[in-house]
């Protein structure tokens, strides 16, 4: 977990050195992108610290939430007449990576591990929107937040009726 509060609190400073060697060595354009590409591989890149965390604490749940925040407000003055990006479906993403966490968080027996393997969608679709890339159109937003938001309600449902469904193996189930 301190790992990903580390490389977080390293992103602004990395990212602005990194911008200003951009611009002094080509342009303020790419100094910009420089800044922004190294901020969003420090938000991915402690996103995924956070998910490999073997305990979570709350901190480790929450970090979505901050971070697609965080990484809006960054965004928000380049992309007012942009449209660049668009800030309330990353921070929906972020809402349901972090209630997905925290279920992982409050179960966090010997089905962790398990458990686990539902934060992949939500991962990839937080991932997707926080990226400065937006395609014309609300179509690919919604599409990415429902399928997320059917994966997470999905595995709320599995989780919560986990003992009815531990005996069957899915090869014996009786269909009929």
């Amino acid at each position: 977990m301190w790992k990903s509060l580390l490389v977080v609190v390293v992103s602004a400073p990395l990212s602005v050195a990194v911008g200003l060697a951009f611009w002094v060595a080509q342009s303020w354009r790419a100094g910009l992108i420089a800044c922004f590409g190294t901020f969003a591989v420090c938000l991915v890149a402690a996103t995924l610290l956070a998910f490999f965390t073997r305990r979570l604490t709350l901190v480790d749940v929450f970090l979505p939430v901050i971070f697609s925040v965080v990484w809006s407000l960054v965004l928000m003055p380049f992309s007012l007449g942009a449209d660049l990006f668009t800030a309330p479906a990353a921070i929906g993403s972020g809402m349901l990576l972090t209630w997905c966490l925290w279920r992982v968080y409050h179960e966090g027996g010997p089905n962790a591990s398990a458990d686990r393997k539902w934060l992949i969608f939500p991962i990839l679709v937080y991932v997707y929107e926080m990226l400065p890339i937006n395609i014309p159109g609300a179509f690919d937003d919604y599409f990415a937040l429902s399928g997320d938001l059917a994966c997470v309600l999905l595995y709320q449902l599995v989780a919560s009726h986990r003992g009815q469904f531990s005996h069957a193996d899915g090869v014996n189930l009786n269909l009929k």
